[in-house]
């Protein structure tokens, strides 16, 4: 049943972490607009109009949001767990809707921009240097020194990340490079930091009206490959100290207001490096990862999305959205076939029936093809598990790992 009063929403990008913010926003009575390239997902088929409009296209959703609010039909323009902060700010500022500044999403959305005003207040001064030629960045990893890291100016799940390390080959630099640079969308530019080793945390906050809410902490597990950075797990919730969670919810406050962020979702990627917090990136949305969308309300009984929809459509927030309710561990785990063409596949049927298996996101079937992992978007599978106690978690992520098994072909040597 609609409420004529609350309109309808517009939600930019229909992936499947959308699915969840689609129907959360059915629950609140939102009539559901949404827009993506691929209007054939589940999230496109589960709103009530979908537009086939590229995320990155902020001229057509500027237009859409514009034309959409003059017939009064929308409240707000909305994303979680996608990586558009700038083209929902965009598209709010030009509708008149709720929404922080446009310049404060490219804060976040343009990382040389982020380095810069974060230095420039010192709420975590990082060497870096941006890059728009190949002379630049073999300068650039000459002045940052080794280890680092080459990353395009504004992407996500580590798309066209690599880090470099000492014995660095120019040709390799040059085609950390190249790759990075494939990935922009802005403009083509390339950003080298100094890399930092260290325990890896993905924070979820909620601002409002300037005040930080925290929403969760969870423990990022990678592979351990020295090149590419690949998440292999997520844990909730983390098993840092309360103080060092402290410490990262406080240096997540100070970067929120260095660059403008005063209401609505603003995560974080940290580090504890060397027993200090360090920000990797920060952006305007939600966590991905089903993180915001599954886990961390499994673990806490937390409603981030209401919360945020809230926020987007000019509502007061509901503080009890984010009050933690109880305390469970919850976990997202892939399996990791070797790169090939899949010739096998079993255990799904099993996973299903499976005590502590909440979803399974499994994305191949026989004949496709497994990529090699350079980045977090390779991953063909998510199991989400819970379960009342860590040890029992563990439990069923071993057991989840013998059950799904994938067997592939490696694909012929040039």
């Amino acid at each position: 049943m609609k409420n004529n009063c609350q309109k309808g929403i517009l939600i930019v990008g229909a992936g499947v972490l959308q699915v969840p913010a689609v129907r959360k926003a059915k629950e609140l009575g939102y009539y559901v607009y949404i827009t993506d390239q691929n209007i054939n997902s589940e999230a496109a088929k589960l709103a009530d109009q979908a537009f086939e409009i590229s995320t990155k296209d902020i001229d057509s959703h500027v237009k859409l949001a514009v034309e959409l609010k003059s017939k009064n039909k929308i409240a707000a323009v909305y994303t979680q767990g996608c990586d558009v902060e700038y083209t929902v700010a965009m598209a709010a500022n030009a509708a008149g809707l709720p929404g922080i500044k446009p310049e404060a999403a490219l804060n976040c959305n343009d990382k040389v921009r982020m380095r810069e005003i974060l230095n420039k207040q010192l709420v975590d001064y990082v060497k870096y240097a941006s890059c728009k030629s190949e002379e630049d960045v073999i300068n650039a990893v000459t002045r940052v020194g080794f280890p680092c890291i080459v990353k395009p100016l504004d992407n996500s799940a580590s798309r066209g990340v690599k880090i470099l390390r000492a014995g660095t080959t120019i040709k390799d630099i040059v085609n950390a490079y190249s790759e990075a640079l494939s990935y922009c969308f802005l403009r083509k530019e390339v950003i080298v930091e100094e890399f930092f080793s260290g325990d890896e945390y993905s924070v979820d906050t909620v601002i409002y009206n300037g005040k930080l809410f925290p929403a969760g902490v969870s423990d990022r597990q990678f592979r351990s490959i020295k090149q590419y950075s690949v998440q292999v797990g997520s844990l909730t919730p983390s098993l840092l100290s309360e103080k060092l969670q402290k410490q990262l919810y406080d240096l997540m406050e100070k970067a929120a207001s260095a660059l403008g962020i005063d209401n609505g979702a603003f995560k974080g990627d940290l580090i504890i490096s060397e027993g200090k917090p360090r920000i990797i990136e920060v952006t305007a949305r939600t966590s991905g990862g089903f993180d915001s969308q599954y886990r961390k309300p499994y673990s806490f009984g937390m409603d981030i999305l209401k919360a945020t929809i809230d926020i987007a459509a000019g509502k007061k927030l509901d503080e009890t959205d984010l009050i933690p309710k109880w305390l469970k561990w919850s976990k997202t785990t892939s399996v990791f076939p070797e790169p090939g063409t899949i010739i096998g596949i079993s255990g799904l049927n099993e996973l299903e029936e499976m005590k502590g298996v909440k979803n399974i996101f499994h994305s191949m079937k026989i004949g496709d093809e497994v990529k090699d992992y350079r980045n977090c978007a390779n991953r063909i599978n998510h199991i989400i598990i819970v379960a009342d106690t860590y040890e029992e978690l563990c439990k069923i992520e071993d057991e989840v790992h013998q059950t799904l098994q994938i067997k592939t072909k490696p694909k012929p040597k040039d």
